[in-house]
């Protein structure tokens, strides 16, 4: 059926299985944006993100990392004929292949704007002079529009706008009772280091009960070494089924729910959205967080602080003093339990997938008025 489209969004397809979180945050921008606001993006005819809405152009479904084929193919999308009269929302981290397309892209465009999200921002400071020609370029985080600004970025329409997730009908009702510690994200070496701290503290008599679960996807550097590692150093714990070392998790919103809080012990975002969209469904199902303070996932923490809100736990580096933090909360219930219930809140109030598209769409006016 014809389309009012007037924004192409243009990512990786976005069509099932939706794992990676650069789909998953266009999904749900898509998802969330107002009836009278349909847009073309990649995907799947046949099963649409909103039935009736929005001109799906078909295409494969691509892997986490996108082969130089794939990559061209995406790129091309831009230069179809038929898409020409469309308005750009790029989802991509800068890199220099795609920086130059987009280039000569634009020197032929017309009046075609170009906006770009950078769902992961380590290193996009190096790709500063291709981003000011964009119209508009919108971070996940502050702190990568802090850090952008200090390489020099001036750019009148540099905007941060926070992931947002959907909100679940259902909270956990005691995220005390579930006795799960859940870390969801990559192993390296560093992140070993803290979680076997952690499951050898777990070993005491105290937490018998207590479980740690990880769910990490097999796809980070040294990822093989470090899982290796955990198995061998906590061979004992694992075997007793007080630690689980799991990959990919097929139902993560079960999983979200069996836990008492989430860990986040990785001091970087490599490869993730900036404020990773896991850890804002775990906020969304009433699970608090305790995580290292270290930018930019301590903005979760400092925009929980501006809402008058406590939803977790700043954790030390040194893996130590960070078990020691994290067994002395998980049981503590009561503070278990409030922590659920703010990080709630703070996500109807703050990363709402609503508020997420509301803040989109006024953008879009904005540079449509241009």
């Amino acid at each position: 059926m014809p389309s009012d489209a007037r924004w192409l969004v243009l990512s990786k397809p976005l069509r099932a299985p939706l794992r990676d979180g650069t789909t998953v945050l266009a999904s749900t921008l898509v998802r969330s944006l107002p009836a009278d606001r349909e847009c073309a993006y990649l995907g799947d005819p046949n099963a649409p993100l909103r039935p009736g809405l929005d001109r799906v152009l078909p295409a494969a479904h691509v892997g986490y990392a996108p082969g130089l084929f794939d990559r061209a193919r995406l790129l091309g999308t831009l230069v179809d004929p038929r898409l020409k009269a469309l308005d750009v929302h790029l989802f991509f981290s800068p890199n220099r292949a795609s920086s130059s397309v987009l280039a000569a892209v634009r020197r032929f465009g017309g009046r075609r704007r170009f906006v770009q999200t950078i769902p992961a921002s380590e290193g996009a400071e190096a790709h500063v002079a291709a981003l000011r020609g964009l119209d508009a370029i919108i971070v996940t985080s502050d702190d990568a529009r802090l850090r952008l600004e200090r390489a020099g970025l001036e750019h009148p329409r540099l905007r941060c706008i926070h992931p947002g997730v959907d909100l679940p009908m259902h909270t956990v009702v005691d995220p005390f009772g579930a006795q799960r510690l859940l870390y969801a994200g990559d192993l390296d070496d560093d992140v070993a280091t803290r979680v076997i701290a952690l499951g050898t503290f777990l070993a005491r008599p105290e937490f018998a009960r207590w479980r740690l679960t990880l769910a990490c996807r097999p796809k980070g550097d040294g990822d093989a070494a470090a899982r290796a590692r955990v198995r061998r150093e906590l061979a004992d714990p694992i075997a007793d089924g007080r630690v689980e070392v799991l990959a990919e998790v097929d139902d993560m919103d079960a999983l979200l729910r069996s836990a008492s809080l989430q860990l986040y012990l990785a001091d970087h975002t490599r490869r993730k959205v900036d404020l990773p969209l896991v850890l804002l469904e775990g906020l969304a199902r009433g699970v608090g967080l305790a995580a290292l303070d270290v930018a930019p996932v301590s903005e979760i923490f400092d925009v929980a602080d501006a809402e008058g809100l406590a939803v977790g736990l700043r954790l030390p580096r040194d893996p130590d003093q960070a078990a020691m933090a994290i067994a002395a909360a998980a049981i503590d219930g009561g503070r278990v339990r409030a922590w659920g219930a703010a990080a709630r809140s703070l996500v109807e109030r703050r990363f709402s997938a609503a508020g997420m598209a509301a803040r989109h769409v006024q953008l879009y006016a904005e540079l449509e008025r241009l």
